[in-house]
């Protein structure tokens, strides 16, 4: 900053620190209003709110900071933050929805081996090999993966 007040350019100050010359404008303009180039502190609302609602997606999050704080940022922005605070945007999940068709195959299913005995489930399973893997997320629930195998 001592050297734009001594009538230096903004673009030769940027040439000598390798930056482009709109990031030596920002901090001039910034130095301008605060007397400072540091950044603002921020409240830290959007951290406090993202591990509230760790599911929220970026658009979410972009949402409940423009209801709540009248604060209009890109998503982009959003996700910056969040992965500067050590924490992932979330995507929300594709699932393909089940067809009335597929509601009735289940439940047909379900209400066909509902009385199966031990016995019978035994025969299935001596058919299949059946591997489990357990996996511990962020919450210390358990998620299970199963992998079905057909054995001869």
């Amino acid at each position: 900053m001592a050297r734009l007040r001594v009538g230096g350019r903004q673009s030769d100050v940027a040439r000598e620190l390798h930056v482009s010359q709109s990031v030596i404008s920002r901090l001039a303009s910034r130095h301008r209003t605060t007397d400072r180039v540091q950044d603002r502190p921020r409240s830290g609302y959007l951290r406090t709110y993202a591990l509230r609602h760790r599911h929220a997606t970026a658009t979410q999050l972009q949402a409940c900071l423009r209801d709540a704080r009248g604060t209009r940022v890109s998503r982009q922005t959003i996700r910056n933050r969040l992965h500067r605070f050590g924490l992932n945007a979330r995507r929300p999940l594709q699932v393909t929805r089940l067809t009335p068709r597929h509601r009735r195959e289940r439940l047909q299913w379900a209400q066909d081996h509902v009385t199966w005995t031990m016995q019978q489930w035994s025969t299935v399973l001596e058919l299949l090999h059946i591997s489990l893997t357990f996996r511990a997320n962020w919450k210390s629930t358990h998620v299970i993966t199963i992998s079905l195998t057909y054995c001869e």
